[in-house]
């Protein structure tokens, strides 16, 4: 049984009985105790104990530490990732623009005309004219089909106009903006540029609940099953539970070495899972840098910071502590003297 007898009758302030392995010390029979002498030395002997009771199962406390590990490790790593993108997506500074392109038929000198007119109104800040030739000698460049564009007949591009609206247009005025400009004489198709920005913070957005969800549903899976490991404890020890009750001890004091059980294996699956997210963010920092560097970016990877650490060896001790209480208080119930 372990040191619960012994824990007991210092408890109820009893001489404890010498035993054949106590030594001098413990065969002196102790006198009432202070209620927080009682308390921290019960904490401290269950908190020994269960790790002791986990040292010694090396490979069932792996296992328990690798589901643990694995059930944190996976939304931890894509909320560094989503947290990484994020970071990225702030340092785009894409300032709201308008793309109208022209009819076939407008001339260079009216698409200036055009220009002109549109910075007059209040909602306009720009208006620059990117005109056909150009624009498809930079389409040219940046694409590098220089000889395929000199061998075309014709320039199939329009004349370019790029409108910048004013500062203070909020998203409806922008809109009623964007129905304005469809609606001007010699434009024939309106783009707004930064669409595809909205579509991606959208994306993000999307992605971060789906992560979020992920993730509650690892963390109850692995409550579950850390449970169920202490539910498995509990029957182990059925004997020495009731042996317990019988001389004294409450649901409380059976209780407190299976809630420190779950707490070392909670921190123990928590600090394996800042391992895998190490390693796993490393295999992923050279593939990342070198697809950011084809977009001419210099960010790099940002791993898991010594607070996002810290915290999810927290989160583990606590689920430890979760599953332990809820095992506890539902099976200690069912272990009754007869």
């Amino acid at each position: 049984m372990g040191d619960w007898s012994v824990a007991v009758g210092i408890y109820e302030g009893r001489n404890v009985p010498a035993g054949p392995g106590m030594n001098n010390a413990r065969r002196v029979g102790v006198g009432p105790r202070h209620p927080i002498v009682r308390w921290v030395y019960h904490h401290r002997q269950a908190a020994a104990d269960s790790l002791h009771k986990l040292v010694f199962e090396p490979i069932s406390t792996l296992l328990t530490w690798m589901v643990l590990g694995i059930a944190l490790a996976l939304p931890a790593t894509l909320l560094v990732l989503l947290s990484n993108v994020l970071a990225l997506a702030d340092t785009i500074d894409v300032p709201a623009r308008f793309s109208l392109f022209l009819n076939e038929l407008t001339t260079l000198e009216q698409a200036s005309d055009i220009a002109r007119r549109m910075e007059q109104r209040v909602d306009i800040a720009q208006v620059s004219v990117l005109d056909r030739v150009t624009a498809l000698a930079d389409f040219g460049v940046q694409t590098g089909l220089e000889s395929l564009i000199e061998s075309l007949d014709a320039n199939p591009l329009p004349h370019t106009l790029l409108v910048e609206p004013a500062a203070h247009i909020n998203a409806s005025r922008m809109d009623e903006l964007a129905d304005a400009l469809t609606n001007t004489p010699g434009v024939a198709n309106v783009i707004f540029d930064t669409q595809w920005l909205a579509r991606f913070e959208t994306s993000l957005l999307l992605l971060q609940r789906l992560v979020i969800g992920l993730g509650l549903m690892m963390v109850i899976g692995a409550i579950l099953i850390l449970g169920n490991t202490l539910r498995l404890a509990i029957e182990a020890r059925r004997a020495e539970i009731v042996v317990i009750k019988l001389i004294g001890g409450g649901d409380a004091f059976v209780r407190r070495p299976f809630l420190y059980m779950g707490l070392w294996c909670g921190v123990g699956g928590g600090a394996l899972a800042i391992g895998l997210v190490i390693i796993f963010l490393s295999l992923l920092a050279s593939p990342a840098a070198t697809l950011l560097a084809l977009y001419n970016s210099d960010w790099q990877l940002q791993g898991l910071s010594f607070i996002a650490a810290l915290q999810l060896a927290l989160v583990g001790g606590s689920l430890g502590l979760l599953s332990a209480w809820q095992a506890t208080t539902i099976h200690l119930r069912r272990v009754e003297p007869k």
